[in-house]
């Protein structure tokens, strides 16, 4: 779960295949709740994409905004817009998912310092699981479903700024509940999770959680658990 893009790629890829084989032993036995590996995002560790070649200045607001929800937090409000055009499944699978109340009650169970914020993983409303915290997950659709990766989209060739939400997930084409928003350092992740809205209010909020103070996970310092929990109050659909 903790990986840096700044430090060795070859330890850390050593890393990496050593967290897929301990995910894979950790699946056997496990619910639809509990799919292993979803806690990290993979690719931290890798250069950004040499072949993007895109530096002109993209204007967001360009990019359609379907939806609107607002996260109520414990730390304050955060109003997402989502891209219901570029990634339609996907906003799908989310509106879905507040309208169920899916992520009412649970926790960012990861925060890493300039990078990202984490949530979408309902093992948080139970503290006895916390060594399984980061690793569910549950679609709308019942299943796991695809990337929607689309370069030709604006949102695809702005990429990771800060802001941007986006899915994690355990691989290609394995996303459930899980999803992340962006801080700085995210700019340099290659294109591989599916970006499908972006912060319109509460970026001050985003920061002041990024900014708690955790409990280190066993790659970084400043990767891990919130020691006090970030709790997701309500997520609800605005107009």
């Amino acid at each position: 779960m903790i990986f840096s893009y700044k430090r060795n790629y070859i330890f850390i890829f050593l890393l990496l295949l050593l967290s897929f084989s301990s995910c894979d032993n950790k699946s056997s036995g496990t619910t639809d709740e509990i799919i292993p590996g979803i806690r990290d995002i993979e690719g931290k560790a890798e250069q950004k994409n040499s072949t993007d070649t895109t530096n002109i200045l993209l204007d967001e607001d360009s990019i359609k905004i379907t939806h609107k929800v607002l996260i109520q937090t414990t730390m304050g409000n955060i109003l997402i817009g989502l891209y219901g055009e570029d990634a339609p499944k996907t906003v799908k699978n989310f509106v879905g998912l507040v309208r169920r109340g899916y992520y009412n009650g649970i926790l960012f169970h990861r925060v890493a310092k300039g990078f990202l914020i984490q949530a979408g993983d309902r093992n948080t409303h139970y503290p006895k699981k916390r060594d399984e915290w980061g690793y569910g997950g549950r679609s709308f659709f019942g299943e796991p479903f695809e990337d929607e990766l689309n370069p030709k989209t604006i949102s695809y060739r702005i990429g990771y700024h800060p802001g941007v939400v986006a899915m994690a997930n355990r691989g290609a084409n394995t996303n459930t509940s899980q999803f992340f928003i962006c801080l700085e350092d995210a700019k340099d992740l290659v294109k591989r999770w599916t970006i499908f809205g972006r912060v319109l209010e509460g970026m001050d909020v985003v920061r002041k959680i990024n900014s708690v103070e955790i409990v280190p996970g066993p790659f970084e310092p400043n990767d891990g658990m919130p020691v006090k929990p970030v709790k997701i109050i309500r997520m609800r659909l605005r107009k």
